[in-house]
């Protein structure tokens, strides 16, 4: 199967389920990549990044990066989730992560020209925090992506989650879905809210903890939600002190190794309200590692479904 093309390359059975009952790779702080010696501190860097950046700006650079490859490279490794933090600059809106990256729209030009030529793919785009906005600025943001994205947004007045199916998109063109958390304001239909896509955070540096909370987590899942599984460390400032000359990247590596088992074991696919809860979307940390390695793994789930017998498993979700 081709990672570019995975969805498209689905049997047709499961690309009648909704997209919220496929195994989907996605990336954490996505367009961190855009990160380089001339990023200024952002508004979400706390008081240690701040005392840190004054005299080891490489430092803190390693720290705030969690992707190496561009968003083009992302799509074309299979990723189909961007997870998305905003910040506000003298009116401009760019991403950040302790440091700002790039502006907002400069890949999401990439990403539109991908999807124009990729038909059969479909992004979901979750703005999981928003730093320095007024209400306005919110606004001007939330028109801004609707003008940009225009038909192919998969609207709350389109159906729920359940009826965004791949065959159902690519028919009407419909390519992707949009997730505002924290929003101050109310949001337009074409937004999904927060708790339409759940995305627990671990928080732990300990990759022992992380896995117990992985599945602890995961079985609160209700069957007409999407859901996201956060394989990732939060680094404290401790873990990042004792590893000074180490980086992220390094720490990505770590996790995908001793979570890989756990991965693999995960199954995909409807469930019903009285059954174990299924897995949705994976995230993680430098997603290109080993050729992109991390997405295959999520990818090849969707392979234990038998296509003979997704209609009679999707019906216990009606």
């Amino acid at each position: 199967m081709s990672m570019e093309n995975w969805m498209r390359e689905l049997p047709a059975e499961l690309r009648d389920l909704s997209i919220v009952n496929l195994a989907i790779p996605g990336s954490h702080n996505s367009m961190t990549y855009g990160i380089d010696s001339n990023s200024r501190l952002a508004p979400d860097a706390d008081s240690a990044i701040r005392r840190w950046h004054r005299f080891f700006p490489c430092f803190v650079r390693r720290w705030s990066r969690n992707q190496s490859a561009s968003i083009l490279d992302q799509l074309q490794l299979g990723v189909r989730y961007f997870d998305l933090r905003i910040a506000q600059n003298e009116g401009k809106f760019y991403y950040c992560h302790g440091l700002f990256a790039m502006e907002v729209f400069e890949p999401l030009h990439e990403l539109r020209h991908f999807l124009d030529t990729h038909p059969e793919e479909v992004v979901i785009l979750d703005l999981q925090h928003f730093y320095d906005m007024n209400i306005k600025q919110h606004q001007q943001l939330q028109k801004q992506l609707l003008e940009f994205f225009d038909h192919r947004l998969y609207a709350t007045t389109d159906g729920s989650l359940l009826e965004c199916t791949l065959n159902r998109c690519a028919q009407l063109k419909w390519q992707v879905v949009l997730i505002c958390r924290r929003c101050p304001i109310g949001l337009p239909p074409s937004f999904w809210p927060s708790y339409a896509w759940p995305t627990p955070w671990p928080n732990t540096a300990s990759i022992k903890k992380l896995q117990s909370f992985l599945s602890a987590s995961l079985l609160s899942r209700q069957p007409k939600q999407g859901y996201v599984s956060q394989c990732l460390l939060t680094p404290t400032g401790r873990y990042i002190a004792l590893r000074f000359f180490f980086t992220l990247k390094r720490t990505a590596k770590r996790v995908d190794k001793k979570l890989k088992p756990w991965i693999l074991e995960q199954f995909p696919g409807p469930f019903a309200s009285d059954e174990a809860p299924r897995v949705n979307v994976f995230l993680a940390d430098f997603v290109h590692l080993k050729d992109g390695q991390f997405c295959e793994w999520v990818i090849s789930l969707n392979n234990k479904m038998d296509p003979s017998q997704v209609d009679l498993i999707a019906e216990k979700t009606l």
